[in-house]
């Protein structure tokens, strides 16, 4: 419990369930600074509600950032084309997943790269030759088969 006058006004203010060893150390830091327990509480107030605010601004602009950054995944698929304008026009990474037959057509290096986020458990894959083997290999996970065309 801590009790302090408000700057002389007469106000006074009980706070039920303030640990004893917290109102020792605010009441050491008053006697250290010359100040008064009321003056340390109200300061540590206005910057606990200042950094919350911000806090939880950053917090709801960092969750809308990754949702927009996280990677689609398109999965369960006998067969499907994706050419490399329409993953540039998603403009997101894409995981590719349980797909019978995938045919990536008329993607660059840069495409793969930037839109491709990985590959998982296709039968049959069909990449460009003009992408590096070792780049699909690094993405790759159990691809039954891969054909450069």
């Amino acid at each position: 419990m801590a009790e302090d006058k408000d700057n002389g006004k007469g106000e006074s203010i009980t706070i039920k369930g303030v640990q004893k060893n917290t109102y020792d150390r605010v009441k050491e830091l008053a006697r250290e600074t010359g100040r008064t327990i009321g003056e340390i509480t109200n300061e540590s107030y206005k910057i606990f509600i200042a950094t919350a605010h911000e806090t939880k601004k950053a917090g709801e602009e960092l969750i809308k950032g990754l949702r927009e950054s996280a990677s689609q995944t398109i999965e369960n698929i006998k067969t499907v084309e994706i050419t490399g304008e329409e993953l540039r026009a998603n403009n997101r990474k894409v995981t590719f997943r349980n797909i019978d037959h995938l045919v990536l057509k008329g993607l660059s290096e840069n495409d793969f790269e930037n839109y491709v986020a990985s590959l998982i458990n296709i039968k049959k894959l069909e990449v460009p030759k003009e992408i590096p083997k070792l780049k699909v290999l690094d993405r790759s996970r159990f691809i039954d088969n891969i054909i450069y065309i």
